[in-house]
């Protein structure tokens, strides 16, 4: 090639193309080889002893806990979308929320320094993003925050399974139990 030549897009100056390209050291040939990243749903405002209880139940019937929070986040939109499950939001100042007397308490009482562990972020593995995104979309129609809903729908799924109402039956798969087997093939 001359310099004057200018190079065309996807040619390179030894005249191939992207197509002839072989690939090299650090090169990722194999795109369509790699692992699929996991589905992490992250919500703030978990408490950590709401956490702790989908973590047990979780344990108790031998499933992730990320499975569990997906079941709890699909079955309480379900609901909701059904006209099952009456939500309100309660005005404060600030905006919207589903616990206006927590938001009472937190603005009456003066910031105290010490662990914010209740406040950190609370993460699930295997939650769709289809699911995350379905909340997201609800708690927005709504005024009020992700976290805030997954909240409810996680507390009310809880409380619903406690009193017997919510019966889980995971299906054992391969050393595993599972409350979703459809997913099992999907890669």
């Amino acid at each position: 090639m001359e310099k004057d030549a200018k190079e065309k897009p996807g040619q390179r100056k030894d005249g191939t193309g992207d197509k002839d390209w072989q690939g090299g050291v650090g090169d990722n040939v194999n795109r369509s080889n790699k692992q699929p990243k996991a589905h992490i749903a992250t919500f703030r405002g978990i408490p950590l002893k709401l956490h702790q209880s989908l973590k047990t139940i979780a344990d108790d019937l031998g499933i992730s806990p990320g499975e569990l929070a997906r079941y709890f986040l699909e079955k309480g939109l379900e609901q909701m979308d059904a006209g099952e499950e009456d939500i309100a939001p309660s005005f404060v100042p600030g905006g919207y929320t589903l616990y206006p007397q927590e938001k009472q308490n937190t603005a009456s009482r003066t910031r105290r320094k010490g662990s914010k562990k209740s406040q950190q972020p609370r993460s699930y593995y295997g939650v769709p993003r289809e699911v995350v995104r379905a909340v997201l979309e609800k708690s927005q129609s709504m005024g009020v925050t992700q976290g805030e809903l997954a909240r409810y729908l996680f507390e009310r799924g809880i409380a619903r399974f406690k009193a017997g109402e919510l019966v889980l039956e995971p299906v054992p798969a391969q050393q595993i139990a599972t409350l979703y087997p459809e997913d099992l093939g999907k890669a």
